[in-house]
């Protein structure tokens, strides 16, 4: 189940969700003894979507595995081939040919094959998890590094003329919204063509007759209108409006909210309102899940999220499942978004790679690209606790910022530093988030008056000391059930202290617009043997969650409950 609501009425699609054959490849033999065409025995049977690090006996594997299944046309046709998230690289194969290659396990991404033959065919899918100093996220992060097809797969049969993209542009004056929309056509006839093409939505019906689309190529059409009476989209009131477009015998179907989202001084505004952001950052992880995280599940955590008194919540570290993004959406909750740009042991090599700068820049377009029209991302987040008092750090968030900003002028730029006191990109950004853990990896809590009064002294050097900041990260490990007289490293009692303490110095502060604590729930980490970090990870997880893993509340969740819903 890729969203909350279905996206084709006309469009045949059909869901490749289910029990595959699977094989892991740790020799990395498949490729040379053509796996893609001769699928070998010896395997087992495997759910997707899930995470092969959840089944017993690969609780530890990286490497390549193997992924077929069948499906059948009834008529030779078009075919898409959409994967949700793939852990990390991705060959597809059909039939034993290659369609083609992505990398990125947390954007979607599709192939295109024109004119399949009626009948059964093969899919294959070689997955390689293997991370290095040039991936996103490297192989040093403070998560699992799971594997696996982790998100929905769909079939979809096309006609010679579809919709590729649909993007939905507004500008609000009052209670009124002058829409643009843009409708995207290919062509897959060796013929050119010529569609009708229609928009509706509530309160709004656009029309372009005749649109010429070049034989084998692609033509993009503009439809503007103006929308009365527009109930806009509100963390108290999520009011959404869904947008069909069809041409000729294809549609696309897509919701927004209409709202807007401006950096005054050093507040954040939504639809003119100053808001205060209070919040967690999130991991779409479970033990038995990993990344695979279930619908049901979801629904559980937007409500603990709403009892925690929360109004936003980041997406840490990587952009999170649609079908998540669209439950955000309708519950009116607030999302920070970014790519796996996880850098607190990241070399300066690494920053200055070309390749590794083009893969986030891909990431970043693949995101904002899919998630445009999702009304709670009020953020994008460019990047993650890298060494941002480097000048390779400088050249990155150009090219990252400037990426975001050519795609989406919308929406406030962000990220997160650990070098508050000597970051040289604070210029960069419209909003700037801290993370210090004050009480668990250095001193005690007191000592973020002392980092603060320093950071905008910084601040003020670099001509930032007006934006909004964010608390983006702070907190404690507290194991659950471990509590006692006093507050001990690791108790309930010791992580409920740093962090309630934490927030009265936060909400005492006019300069600070919001917190987000580290983090929601507990989550499994990448401890290894044979390699020094992540040693304080007890059970092999990250422990600060205000609950644990299974979603049990710790003592720091009912404090923090307390101080969310009370007045500040």
């Amino acid at each position: 189940m890729a969203r909350t609501f279905q996206q084709h009425h006309q469009r045949q699609t059909r869901s490749l969700d289910g029990v595959w054959d699977f094989i892991t490849d740790p020799d990395k033999r498949g490729e040379a003894e053509g796996w893609a065409s001769r699928f070998p025995s010896g395997g087992r049977k495997i759910v997707v979507p899930s995470c092969w690090n959840n089944e017993i006996g690969i609780y530890d594997y990286i490497g390549a595995a193997w992924y077929r299944t069948t499906f059948n046309l009834a008529e030779t046709g078009n075919i898409r081939l959409v994967f949700e998230g793939v852990l990390h690289h991705a060959d597809v194969y059909i039939d034993g040919t290659h369609a083609g290659y992505h990398f990125g396990g947390f954007t979607g991404f599709d192939f295109v094959v024109p004119q399949l033959a009626a009948g059964t065919h093969e899919l294959v899918v070689r997955v390689d998890s293997t991370v290095d100093w040039q991936t996103l996220p490297t192989d040093v992060a403070d998560w699992h590094s799971y594997g696996g097809i982790m998100r929905p797969v769909q079939l979809q049969v096309l006609p010679d003329v579809y919709i590729d993209q649909f993007r939905i542009d507004y500008r609000l004056e009052g209670d009124a919204a002058d829409v643009t929309l843009q409708v995207k056509l290919n062509s897959l006839s060796s013929e050119a063509s010529s569609v009708d093409v229609r928009v509706a939505a509530e309160g709004l019906a656009l029309a372009a007759e005749g649109v010429s689309v070049p034989a084998g190529g692609s033509s993009t059409v503009a439809l503007n209108g103006r929308l009365e009476g527009v109930r806009r989209w509100d963390v108290d009131s999520p009011e959404l409006y869904t947008f069909t477009a069809m041409a000729g015998r294809d549609d696309y179907i897509d919701r927004t909210g209409f709202r807007t989202i401006e950096v005054q001084g050093r507040d954040v505004l939504l639809n003119g309102r100053k808001l205060y952001l209070q919040g967690v950052n999130r991991h779409e992880e479970h033990p038995d899940w990993g990344f695979a995280f279930p619908p049901k599940l979801m629904l559980k955590d937007i409500d603990i999220l709403k009892d925690l008194g929360c109004n936003i919540v980041r997406g840490s570290h990587y952009p999170q499942s649609q079908f998540w993004i669209d439950l955000l959406d309708e519950h009116g909750l607030l999302l920070w978004s970014e790519i796996p740009m996880w850098g607190c042991f990241m070399s300066l090599e690494t920053l200055a790679s070309p390749l590794f700068i083009e893969r986030g820049v891909h990431m970043l377009k693949e995101m904002i690209t899919r998630d445009y029209h999702h009304p709670s991302i009020i953020f994008w987040g460019a990047h993650n606790e890298i060494d941002t008092r480097s000048q390779e750090a400088v050249e990155l968030t150009k090219a990252f910022v400037g990426t975001i900003r050519e795609l989406d002028a919308t929406r406030p730029v962000t990220y997160a530093t650990m070098h508050p006191v000597e970051d040289i990109v604070l210029s960069y950004f419209d909003v700037i988030g801290i993370n210090k853990y004050y009480g668990w990896y250095e001193g005690n809590v007191s000592g973020f008056k002392g980092m603060l009064e320093k950071f905008f002294e910084q601040a003020e050097r670099q001509g930032s000391g007006g934006k909004p900041v964010i608390m983006s990260e702070f907190g404690a490990a507290g194991i659950f059930g471990d509590a006692g007289w006093e507050p001990r490293l690791f108790s309930e009692d010791y992580q409920a202290d740093v962090v309630t303490q934490a927030l009265r110095i936060f909400r005492d502060d006019p300069r600070i617009c919001g917190t987000l604590i580290w983090h929601f729930a507990d989550i499994r980490v990448d401890v290894r043997s044979d390699r020094g970090y992540f040693r304080d990870r007890a059970r092999s997880f990250n422990n600060k969650g205000l609950l644990n893993e299974y979603r049990k509340p710790k003592l720091a969740y009912r404090l923090v409950r307390e101080i969310y819903r009370g007045e500040r």
